[in-house]
């Protein structure tokens, strides 16, 4: 039996030892403890010097890499981050792609793959034309499930109006009216994105998003929950933009929503927490992200063999999903410099978005 864990041993080593982009393996004290032979020329240091060496020898001790690391051990799953800069003595400038995985039995042990961004736009160059009409399909997918949240809230309202038509429906109406908008925003934003224009950061009042997130839920999908918010009148206004910072709440409101029975309960909760850290973001500046929005429910929870995965675009345990609605939430709050992580048990899974406050606050 040793014998044969000796060979699947040296068998591993030599593949890694074999691939012609740096792999390195790092423990929990952000120490190398294995580099192949790519990973020499890279780090310009051989084996013998690499193995022990630390990671802030190369990247200092204040790298996005870092919040990369953190992110792949407490989701323990891949992390991965294109057009990563690198500015150091020992390395100099440098563009790279990096993707972090947790060595599989080697608990806090991460495997580091790095692609050096002009080795990297060869390769994606090669995969262009079968990946167009891919890409298409993806934006086609995501455009048609970001569109069907103010699309359900419009169709609700209406029906309420035509089933009670001697009530004052001013409330429904302006509702109609804000989602009608909303659609327009976001297929603006789609345009945007398209032409890679960056997202418009202002001051935003969360509580609004909040309060219109929960009148869109329960005039829509969230009809028969029991939807309670719970605000700290405090808290001070968000960076960001609005409407994808909504758009980004509405999919965690409808999953939780989608998780609980039609008696179900969903709570949703703002307040500060300075704890909460920092994350990069679109423009690889660091950020703090203590501004805490957090929807929970009491459905039956999320399988610990799924959890890992949740964000993983496309990956869904619905038999009709799209695999979109939290891969999109993911990227709106890491656009934002934010972050978000996810707590469930039987009765009980939480959402918490992170965000950064606005200047001046």
């Amino acid at each position: 039996m040793l014998g044969d864990v000796k060979v699947k041993q040296d068998f591993m080593a030599s593949v890694l030892a074999s691939l012609a982009y740096p792999v390195i393996v790092v423990d929990d004290g952000h120490g190398f403890v294995f580099v192949n032979g790519a990973a020499e020329e890279f780090f310009r240091s051989s084996i013998g010097v690499l193995t022990g060496q630390n990671l802030a020898t190369y990247f200092g001790d204040q790298h996005p890499i870092y919040t990369m690391l953190a992110r792949a051990r407490s989701h323990r799953s891949s992390v991965s981050e294109q057009g990563i800069e690198i500015i150091s003595d020992r390395l100099g400038r440098r563009r790279v792609d990096l993707q972090v995985t947790p060595l599989v039995d080697h608990a806090g042990y991460l495997v580091l793959a790095i692609q050096e961004r002009a080795l990297a736009e060869r390769m994606r160059g090669q995969e262009q034309f079968r990946g167009a009409a891919r890409s298409m399909t993806s934006i086609s997918a995501l455009l048609a499930h970001e569109i069907k949240n103010p699309l359900a809230g419009i169709r609700g309202a209406a029906e309420l109006i035509q089933n009670h038509p001697d009530v004052d429906n001013r409330a429904l109406t302006e509702l109609i009216m804000a989602e009608t908008d909303r659609i327009a925003a976001l297929l603006t934003r789609m345009e945007n994105l398209a032409g890679g224009k960056p997202i418009d950061r202002l001051p935003v009042n969360v509580h609004e998003i909040v309060d219109h997130s929960i009148r869109l839920a329960e005039n829509s999908f969230g009809r028969g929950r029991e939807i309670k918010a719970s605000f700290d009148p405090s808290l001070p206004d968000a960076l960001g933009d609005r409407d994808l910072m909504m758009q980004a709440l509405i999919n965690l409101i409808k999953n939780a929503c989608e998780a609980t029975e039609e008696s179900g309960k969903i709570f949703v909760k703002t307040y500060f927490d300075i704890s909460a850290g920092y994350a990069v973001n679109a423009t690889r500046k660091k950020s703090s992200s203590p501004l805490i929005i957090e929807v929970e429910d009491n459905g039956a929870g999320i399988p610990k063999e799924i959890e890992p995965h949740i964000f993983d675009p496309f990956f869904t345990s619905k038999s009709n999903g799209s695999g979109l609605g939290l891969a999109l939430v993911a990227s709106t709050i890491a656009d934002h410099g934010g972050t978000i992580d996810v707590t469930s048990r039987p009765g009980q899974t939480s959402f918490r978005i992170g965000l950064p406050m606005a200047e001046g606050n």
